[in-house]
Order: structure tokens, then sequence, then C-alpha cells
């Protein structure tokens, strides 16, 4: 049975799982296990929220003791233990906007190069999980719902510091694909998180050494653009006193 997700609706987080699994076995020859397929739909809805300022899907995601998790999705693949997950008996992957598969697609080639326990310790580094968590008894397994909104600012914070640091460095031409994540860990970096398994040493010595005074430029020079100024034109508009009028 195929699966459709129309462009209008939002897919589940199982339909994001399910499009993942096959990803991972169909597209790459990498089968997921369990807890990694956990991590890599947080951090699909973390970064969905940061990029598209929306969720990827409506589903709750819980501080568990081991990181965040959907519990659907939890249910629905925790037959396997710590086995990789087998799509054999799922049919046809799910069919998602073609946005949101390449969006996927990015997720999955970044955060997969991390073992299911650097992905796990890693939420544990982060806010959003360790706030969740602060008045929950650390034996117990059951957690709370993490805010979106705390997620969405944690990642979108530390990604803008990241884009700071690697502009004040002139580094922004050297940034791999894709960007957001680059600029992901290169926050990570630039707040000394050490503790944080994709923190990278030589990145944030680079980031901490002291750059050259620039001429009077302020913080906000470095500071992440999202908005274009456009000035529009009609055919009678008197151009020279349009310019001057929009700055």
């Amino acid at each position: 049975m195929t699966l459709d997700v129309g462009p209008k609706q939002m897919p589940t987080a199982t339909d994001v799982a399910r499009w993942i699994v096959h990803h991972s076995w169909d597209d790459l020859g990498a089968p997921v296990d369990p807890m990694s397929l956990e991590k890599l739909i947080y951090y699909a809805q973390c970064f969905n929220l940061v990029l598209q300022d929306k969720p990827l899907f409506s589903d709750e995601i819980i501080a568990w003791q081991r990181g965040p998790v959907v519990a659907d999705v939890y249910t629905h693949y925790s037959g396997y233990g710590w086995n990789k997950i087998v799509p054999e008996d799922e049919g046809d992957p799910p069919k998602l906007m073609s946005a949101t598969a390449d969006f996927l697609k990015q997720v999955v080639s970044f955060f997969g190069r991390y073992t299911a326990t650097q992905l796990s310790e890693a939420t544990h580094e982060e806010e959003p999980w360790r706030e969740s968590r602060e008045d929950i008894p650390t034996h117990k397994a059951s957690g709370v719902v993490i805010s979106q909104l705390i997620m969405k600012t944690y990642y979108r914070a530390l990604a803008n510091d990241g884009e700071v640091a690697l502009s004040r460095h002139e580094m922004l031409h050297v940034v791999p694909e894709p960007r957001w994540a680059s600029y992901y860990i290169a926050g990570i970096c630039a707040r000394r998180m050490r503790e944080h398994p994709f923190y990278e040493a030589a990145l944030a010595k680079k980031l901490s050494e002291p750059v050259e005074a620039a001429p009077s430029l302020s913080d906000e020079f470095y500071a992440p653009s999202h908005d274009t100024d456009v000035v529009e034109f009609s055919p009678f508009d008197d151009i020279e006193e349009k310019i001057k009028s929009a700055r």
C-alpha cells in the first residue's frame, strides 16, 4: 500500500520516519536503527522550525531518559531493539513533497555520520532536552513534551551564533552544504561546548582567535540577514528620487 501525503497535508512523524527508513535502506544502503531514527526525526523537526518557521509534523516530541522521542514512532519500531530496521514489511515509502524529501536527505546525510549513542549524547548537551528534564528524576524513563518554541528559539540562536562567528573570521565562503548544518556545528564550537559529541576542537580554536579590528563595523554588520529590501519602480517614477526616498 502506498501512502500518499498530499502537497497541502502535513506528514505525521511516522510518515517522516518511514520515509527515512526507506531512503536509508533503498538509496543509501545504510539501514538505520531505532534510536538513530528517533534523533533524526527530532533534528528534522527542529531545523524545519528554524528554516521554515513551522513544524515538519504535528506530533509531540517527549523528553525521555535517553533523549527526544515521538511515542508513535518508538512503538512502531521498538521490536527492532538495537538492530537495523529492514523495511520489507512496510510496503512503499510515503510520498512526500519534493522540498520535504530534499530537506530530509540533508538531515540524513549530515546526522547519519554519527552513531546512535553520539546522537543521543548530542541531545543531552542541548537545552531543549535538558530544560525539559530538569524536574524529572534521572532514573525515570518517561518525560514531558519539548516545546516547539524552545526548539526553534534554541537552534535558531545556535545556528545564528555559528554564522556570525564564521562571518567574523571570513569563513563563509568555505562553508559546505547544507549551510544550516555548518552554522549549527560552528555555533557549538563558538560556544565552546566541549562535551558535545559534534564539537570540533580545530574549528573552535580558529573561531576563538582574535579578529583584526575592522573600521568601525557594528555587530549588526555580522548578524545573519534573512530579509531583503526591495525598491519597486513603476514606469512613471523618477528613479533617482525613488532611490533617495528609500534610503
